[in-house]
């Protein structure tokens, strides 16, 4: 909550206003409407992206794995037929009879039959060596092209499972100096019994054209990498990869990753049936997501025009809003400053133009009101004046016929105590010397009360004025009245625009006041002194007096208002009274603070 202060026409009204928490509540309603319909399309634009973005982003992912899914059942069918072909091809050779009659006798004589088989074997340009192993996988005859290195531990290349009949099967990848192998595997067996195994060791190359056709196959944004079912090694078909940074064994979900310094990726593995092969198909998230980045660019591009045209036509609703209330206000604006002569020219049938209608009629109402208003002013300021007038001369003329009398008193009673003096004791002159005391401060009093009627009637006369040189003046004047000595200090003391001669009456009646209420301390001491005050200069006069309660203040600058007893100080009750009338005639203002037995500080202002 805060005071907010108005002036109208001189009158000051204290009208309390509640802070808002809006940071914009201060600006015009042109300024917030806009910015309040960007909020509202800001806010809607950015929850409308990002529901539809992540709605987007779930149905590219579900394409995502509709597609992996598709692609695995193409390459499951595509290479099940080839390690399929392989085993057979392996199988077949193992099932010749001459291959089996030599692992059992090993009769010399079917020794080059079979090798003849294996060389046969060999024509194809991938199979580089074709081995005969016993149960204990020992080779018993091997057939292989000239440098090259197979692998010494055959448990690596033939697992236990083997040992069961008809058992045909492609092994691991064996990475051998710069070349990539793998055997196919088929055992010799007969309907009871398995006797050994029949090795083929083929070459891992890849064509070009193969690349070429896996690629189309799988999509140019994809890569297709094979490992050993171990995930020990991987190989892209021409040379060993690294292994994806996650467990692939998990060949039923699709798998999320990221290599080093790549985008993330997206990828599903699985086993090629009757092999120790997995496949893995990776792609780029961003493939998947090209279609949401793209509708998430357009949907920010679209937002970003629908704000600019929002922003545009709010300006042009507010424009069509604030013209009038601008009129309305400077209208009203023109009311407060007392100009009742404008009226609101606005040709609208919404709320706008009734309330235009209706602030029009309230003008009419209130400048007939004001003028009826101003009328009984200046009639009632005429008999005011009238009256005050004749309330002046009555008390003139009061004044000047109680002087008279009051005269012939006094003087009657001079005449008494002289011719009588003799005659009177002394209770008959003190008699009359009070009557002469009397009439001499009702004199004074009447006096007082025509000089305070004459403030009222007269006229400023306001020059600059050395306060310093005039305090002075006035202090001279009451150090010849006063009979016991006082300290007077003066500080520093700043000139001011005033009425001299009115001025000259407020130091005469303060400083008078100071060391008349000061006059029964052991040293009576009275300090003078000025400063600034914003635009005011602030006079002030202290005494170390007798002092008073602050709660009858109220009444120090009343007409015959005392606050101490006539037998303790003399005094007439209106030199205050006229202190105050003087500075409120001159713009200032005229307070006091004091506490009872130490002093009191008279205060005054005038205007800078």
């Amino acid at each position: 909550m805060r005071l907010k202060l108005t002036v109208l026409k001189g009158k000051t009204m204290l009208m309390k206003t509640t802070k808002s928490l809006f940071p914009f509540s201060g600006h015009s309603i042109s300024k917030r409407l806009p910015f309040l319909i960007f909020l509202l399309l800001l806010s809607i634009l950015v929850t409308f992206s990002v529901v539809s973005y992540i709605g987007v982003r779930k149905a590219s992912f579900a394409v995502a794995r509709e597609r992996l899914s598709t692609l695995t059942g193409e390459l499951d069918t595509m290479f099940t037929q080839s390690i399929t072909m392989l085993n057979g091809i392996a199988h077949a050779t193992a099932s010749q009879d001459t291959v089996k009659q030599f692992l059992l006798t090993g009769d010399a004589n079917l020794k080059q039959a079979a090798l003849n088989i294996f060389n046969k074997a060999r024509q194809d340009s991938q199979v580089v060596a074709v081995q005969l192993l016993n149960l204990q996988r020992q080779t018993v005859l091997s057939s292989a092209k000239n440098n090259v290195q197979l692998p010494l531990n055959t448990n690596d290349v033939i697992p236990l499972s083997a040992a069961k009949k008809d058992y045909k099967n492609v092994g691991k990848f064996f990475h051998v100096g710069k070349s990539i192998y793998y055997p196919v595997v088929a055992t010799v067996a007969d309907s009871a019994n398995t006797y050994g195994y029949v090795v083929y060791w083929r070459l891992l190359y890849t064509t070009p054209q193969a690349v070429k056709q896996l690629t189309q196959i799988i999509g140019s944004n994809g890569t297709l990498y094979f490992g050993n079912d171990d995930g020990k090694f991987w190989t892209d078909m021409i040379k060993p990869v690294a292994a994806p940074p996650v467990d692939i064994h998990n060949t039923k979900a699709i798998i999320e990753y990221t290599r080093k310094a790549d985008d993330p990726l997206i990828a599903t593995a699985y086993n090629i049936p009757n092999s120790q092969w997995l496949i893995l198909m990776e792609f780029s998230k961003k493939t998947f997501l090209e279609t949401s980045y793209l509708f998430l660019q357009w949907t920010i591009i679209i937002g970003i025009v629908l704000i600019i045209a929002g922003i545009f036509l709010a300006w042009l609703m507010s424009r069509n809003i604030t013209r009038p209330l601008k009129k309305l206000t400077a209208a009203a604006a023109g009311i407060a400053a007392g100009d009742y002569g404008n009226l609101v020219d606005i040709d609208r049938q919404d709320e706008l133009g009734q309330l235009a209608e209706a602030f029009n009629i309230m003008v009419i109402q209130v400048r007939n009101a004001q003028h009826d208003l101003e009328k009984k002013v200046q009639d009632r300021t005429f008999e005011l004046e009238s009256s005050n007038k004749e309330l002046e001369a009555f008390s003139y003329s009061v004044s000047h016929d109680l002087h008279a009398p009051l005269r012939i008193i006094d003087g009657y009673a001079a005449i008494l105590s002289e011719k009588s003096a003799g005659r009177l004791d002394e209770e008959g002159n003190k008699i009359l010397g009070h009557i002469r005391s009397k009439a001499r401060k009702m004199g004074t009093l009447i006096d007082e009360l025509l000089n305070l009627s004459y403030l009222g009637r007269k006229e400023l006369a306001v020059e600059p004025v050395n306060m310093d040189t005039t305090l002075r003046s006035v202090i001279k004047e009451q150090m010849l009245l006063n009979t016991r000595p006082v300290d007077i200090q003066i500080k520093n003391l700043l000139p001011a625009m005033c009425d001299s001669t009115l001025i000259r009456q407020v130091w005469s009646n303060l400083l008078s006041n100071a060391i008349k209420y000061s006059a029964k301390t052991e040293k009576p001491c009275v300090e003078i002194d000025s400063h600034k005050e914003g635009d005011a200069i602030v006079y002030s006069i202290k005494d170390n007096g007798v002092g008073f309660d602050m709660k009858y203040a109220g009444k120090l600058f009343g007409v015959f208002q005392r606050l101490h007893g006539l037998k303790e100080f003399e005094g007439s009750g209106v030199g205050l009274a006229l202190v105050q009338r003087v500075i409120l005639k001159h713009g200032g203002k005229v307070w006091a603070e004091a506490e009872e037995g130490k002093g009191a500080t008279f205060y005054f202002s005038l205007p800078g």
